[in-house]
């Protein structure tokens, strides 16, 4: 009889092999295909991703949200001296920690954080949406000086979240970024600085609170007393369903951490039309781009590991590739510890690749990330790429799911 998953498997294998580097050593289709009708319990691995990983993410999220936001904590604390460079200071280390916390989730986006398009998520942080409205958001601090019937619901997301209050807090030119045009800006540049620093603080204080309520909004859903979603998703029921949004969500560190957050940046990928794409750094202001990636592939490698719990690591080593599971744990280590010792920020480096031969050196960087390049970030790639070419190929075909459907479209 002709065996058509069997069939379809290697084709899938085949297809994609020619979307990842050739020298890597993949596993064999046919002994990927035999590991597909193993009996391990994916209910007990989805238990404990849920309880140990995901639902504690999302509380540690809320919590750190809530106190940022609290008229007694250290943002407001800056608001009300907004001219004092220590309770800047405080107010800037507080939005770190708590983007640490959201990039940790962003590893996770399932459930009642991906429903209607992720529209929650994108209100804590809009990065996979598109690019920050700095003349939108501008114009919104004025407004909401000005007006007291403001309200930020009527703020499109590119104007809300993490990726705004960035800006207002660590942008250090107070002008604003909107042409001359632009009627609701026209006399903010001649304000006192004083006064541009404490509108802008107030503003981020009410965004501050927009991410404090919707951060508890999505971890109230997965966990309240009456119809918590964890019961939905562990349902026995629709096990294959809620399976696949995990490793779905894994693809995160493909499309995102690697690709928009690497690749497209630094030139890499057709999706950056130019030498570079300067624009689409992800939290230029800060300069906490590659601390976001070094959390995305921690994370990963936190849920791929299971914790210290039942993980992928667990499913793909029972199924006789103990090596594959070597190859992640590995190649993940590589990236993670490779970050702190990048001392030129992301968007400095992308700066820096202006000329044709720079970008021929990034390029061989990326292809081969183990040698010395002065060009660290397209090194980092290079390392990444080999976490989702392993996703693409042997994760895909040993846990026997798809590929995402956003991934397939990936031109490397």
């Amino acid at each position: 009889m002709f065996d058509l998953k069997g069939f379809c498997g290697l084709f899938l294998l085949i297809f994609l092999t020619g979307c990842v580097d050739q020298s890597r050593d993949l596993a064999s289709p046919y002994a990927i295909e035999e590991a597909v009708d193993s009996d391990f319990d994916r209910g007990t691995l989805m238990a404990n991703l849920t309880d140990n990983i995901f639902i504690p993410n999302y509380k540690s999220t809320a919590d750190r949200a809530v106190d940022f936001a609290e008229d007694s904590g250290v943002l407001a604390h800056y608001c009300g001296d907004s001219d004092n460079a220590s309770k800047l200071d405080s107010a800037q280390v507080a939005w770190r920690e708590l983007m640490d916390n959201v990039q940790q989730t962003e590893m996770h986006v399932i459930g009642p954080a991906q429903r209607n398009d992720s529209d929650l998520q994108k209100r804590i942080h809009f990065y996979t949406g598109g690019s920050l409205a700095a003349c939108g958001l501008d114009q919104a601090v004025i407004q909401f000086d000005k007006n007291s019937d403001f309200t930020l619901t009527s703020r499109a997301l590119n104007q809300r979240g993490m990726g705004a209050i960035e800006y207002l807090l660590f942008n250090n030119d107070l002008n604003h970024s909107c042409s001359s045009q632009v009627l609701t800006t026209v006399n903010w540049n001649d304000l006192p600085q004083s006064d541009r620093k404490t509108q802008r603080c107030n503003l981020a204080l009410a965004l501050a609170k927009d991410v404090a309520e919707v951060s508890q909004s999505i971890h109230t859903q997965w966990t309240a007393a009456d119809a918590p979603y964890r019961t939905e998703f562990l349902n026995e029921a629709s096990r294959g369903d809620n399976f696949q949004q995990i490793t779905d969500a894994l693809f995160y560190i493909e499309t995102y951490t690697k690709s928009s957050k690497l690749a497209i940046p630094l030139g890499l990928d057709p999706d950056c039309k130019q030498i570079t794409c300067v624009n689409l750094v992800e939290s230029p202001y800060s300069q906490t781009s590659l601390r976001n990636v070094k959390v995305n592939a921690e994370e990963f490698l936190r849920i791929f590991n299971g914790g210290d719990g039942m993980g992928f690591d667990d499913l793909i080593t029972d199924a006789g590739y103990s090596y594959i599971t070597d190859r992640f744990k590995t190649q993940s280590a590589k990236v993670i510890s490779q970050i702190p010792t990048i001392d030129t920020s992301l968007r400095e480096q992308v700066l820096a690749i202006s000329t044709t031969q720079d970008e021929t050196a990034c390029t061989n960087a990326m292809s081969n990330p183990e040698d010395s390049s002065e060009l660290d970030a397209c090194s980092l790639t290079g390392l990444l790429k080999r976490i989702t070419d392993d996703l693409k190929i042997e994760f895909v075909a040993i846990v026997n799911v798809p590929v995402p459907g956003r991934v397939q479209s990936d031109n490397d």
